[in-house]
């Protein structure tokens, strides 16, 4: 961390000796051009394929699945829940429609 802040105060010398190298005329010397990057390998599809359905193995362990019990219980509250915004809606509706036809008469 010492290092990093050195680094960023302009206080390290290594860091100093890199970034204070000026060409003749007083300009920055500019930086060698950077080698040429070797081609990576193909990548093995089926190797790749693997490793993916492997990971996904290992995160589906980790998953907290209900049981029985519990699936019964949520399917439940969401069966309720619909039927009673259903039945509000349908109130809604019946109150706007009675109102929008006593305004028409």
């Amino acid at each position: 961390m010492a290092k990093v802040k050195e680094m960023i105060a302009g206080t390290d010398s290594r860091f100093k000796k890199q970034h204070s190298k000026k060409a003749k005329d007083g300009k920055p010397a500019l930086k060698p051009a950077a080698k040429p990057v070797a081609k990576k390998e193909k990548p093995n599809r089926l190797e790749e394929a693997k490793k993916y359905f492997k990971s996904v193995y290992y995160e589906l362990k980790k998953v907290h699945w209900p049981t029985r019990r519990e699936v019964l219980i949520y399917t439940g509250v969401v069966l309720v829940s619909v039927v009673i915004i259903g039945i509000i809606i349908w109130i809604f509706d019946s109150l706007l429609s009675w109102l929008l036809q006593l305004i028409l008469r």
